[in-house]
């Protein structure tokens, strides 16, 4: 008692007694302290005894884990993956999924025949009620950069009347005839639109009169496909990329597909590749994807420039060309691009969420960083789940998109291939008999499920990547080509 006199001397009564209590607690705690301490070492000590008793089993089960592990990730890869254990560059590796994720989401021969058909009873609908009418496709269909669920997109011109009366009367004679399953017209929006949906095949298209702007902007892309060949690979892995994250629509302030194209195209413009023909052969999409997320995500001065995509791509001083930009930004990152058409229009105004793309760029940028740094397996994806996910419905449903729709009101007559079935069912057969397809022997006919029309391969040796995607573009545009003009389409 004399130490604590001594040593809290200086101390008041009541701060004396708080001193007291707060050594009974530390000594309290203490104990339960070493108690733990004791219980722990006396834990290890009986697993090291285990652990040295099933040496060999422990051996064996590190060696099942690993197999086991293995055949884990190969069930759960996305369907377009393919292994290559013989490409130990991981840049190459990367180059060939994308490659092998384009395969899988570009629309097959079935599925464009199916948006032609779908475009063509469109283009009837619009003769029977003007007669002197031209119809036209445009957007990612006519260019070639749709994903499996895009909608096609069509232009109406030539007609006698606005387009809000043009509109209401497709919708009108369209849901006479039983084509279309759904429907809705914006005449609000800034370009009026009719959207509608097949009642046999479920696709979609969006229908705009008097429009002559979209069909210019999509074969000035579709000629910069042609002359950039890494464009459309990188398009349609940036298109899905934005699509499951939100931020592909322009209304949402997201970044649309026409927005996507110019800001691709600038990249490629200024791309070092295209100054050295010796890099250009080695650059691999890879490469381009990762030095597009870095450029888009750090290095591009979003506060002070804009992109202009004519003459070869430059960037020009924003408060010059676009001094309204300054006055409304907010801190964040505003993205200004000069419409190719129109210079006078800035096309990035629109996608007012820029600072999460640009956020979401920087953060592709740094995935793509880690699956470098740490070498990626070849027997596992590149792109998931870091980049994209395979269990999206676009990837999922892959081919189940198109299906019979039901019609939009009850009691309206079906599409015109039901109304000829039933037709065909009460004509007489040869002997003179009406056809009952109860007596028929021939089993019903089943819908067929769209399915890719070559199932995709591993190549035995790697090719140059210069070169496997100057043989898909040229594939695709031999198989695919059209004129935007539907009184020029072959259909047979």
């Amino acid at each position: 008692m004399g130490d604590l006199e001594f040593t809290t001397g200086w101390l008041r009564e009541e701060d004396v007694a708080i001193h007291e209590e707060d050594s009974e607690r530390n000594a309290e705690q203490a104990e339960r302290n070493a108690s733990m301490r004791s219980m722990l070492k006396r834990r290890r000590e009986e697993t090291k005894d285990t652990s040295a008793a099933e040496a060999p089993e422990a051996f064996m089960a590190v060696k099942n884990s690993v197999s086991s592990r293995k055949r884990v990730v190969d069930e759960g890869q996305p369907p377009w993956f393919v292994a290559r254990p013989h490409i130990e560059n991981t840049v190459l590796r990367l180059h060939e999924e994308i490659l092998d994720f384009v395969d899988f989401m570009q629309q097959t021969r079935e599925e464009i025949h199916a948006r032609r058909k779908w475009v063509q009873s469109i283009k009837e609908a619009c003769v029977a009620l003007w007669p002197a009418c031209k119809v036209s496709v445009f957007g990612s269909f006519f260019t070639g950069l749709s994903l499996p669920n895009g909608d096609v997109d069509v232009a109406v011109s030539e007609i006698p009347c606005k387009s809000g009366s043009a509109m209401k009367m497709l919708a009108d004679h369209m849901l006479s005839k039983g084509q279309i399953s759904w429907l809705e017209i914006i005449e609000t929006a800034k370009v009026p639109v009719m959207k509608v949906r097949s009642q046999s095949s479920g696709l979609r298209a969006d229908v705009v009169f008097s429009q002559p702007d979209g069909l210019q902007s999509s074969k000035f892309i579709r000629s910069k496909v042609k002359e950039y060949p890494q464009m459309k690979p990188l398009l349609l892995f940036l298109k899905y990329f934005l699509l499951q994250r939100g931020l592909h629509e322009t209304y949402t302030g997201g970044m649309g597909s026409y927005l996507l194209c110019n800001v691709v195209l600038h990249f490629l413009q200024r791309h070092p590749s295209l100054k050295n023909g010796r890099f250009y052969a080695g650059t691999s999409l890879g490469h381009l994807l990762f030095d597009f997320l870095k450029y888009y995500g750090q290095e591009f001065n979003y506060t002070s420039h804009g992109i202009s995509v004519l003459e070869g791509g430059s960037v020009f001083p924003k408060t010059e060309r676009f001094p309204e930009k300054n006055k409304r930004s907010t801190g964040g990152p505003v993205l200004c691009l000069e419409s190719p058409l129109s210079t006078s229009m800035d096309l990035g105004g629109a996608c007012f969420r820029m600072p999460v793309l640009r956020n979401l760029f920087h953060h592709a940028f740094h995935c793509i960083c880690h699956l470098m740094v740490t070498r990626s397996a070849p027997e596992v994806s590149m792109l998931c789940p870091l980049l994209i996910d395979p269990a999206h419905p676009v990837i999922t449903d892959r081919f189940k998109l198109m299906a019979e729709q039901p019609v939009a009101f009850a009691g309206l007559p079906k599409s015109k291939s039901q109304e000829m079935e039933k037709k065909q069912k009460r004509l007489p057969n040869e002997n003179g008999q009406a056809h009952d397809s109860h007596n028929d022997t021939k089993p019903p006919v089943k819908k067929r499920k769209i399915q890719p029309t070559q199932p995709l391969t591993q190549p035995t040796q790697p090719v140059q990547p210069i070169q496997r995607i100057h043989e898909e573009v040229d594939d695709a545009t031999a198989a695919f080509g059209f004129h935007e003009d539907v009184s020029q389409w072959d259909l047979v």
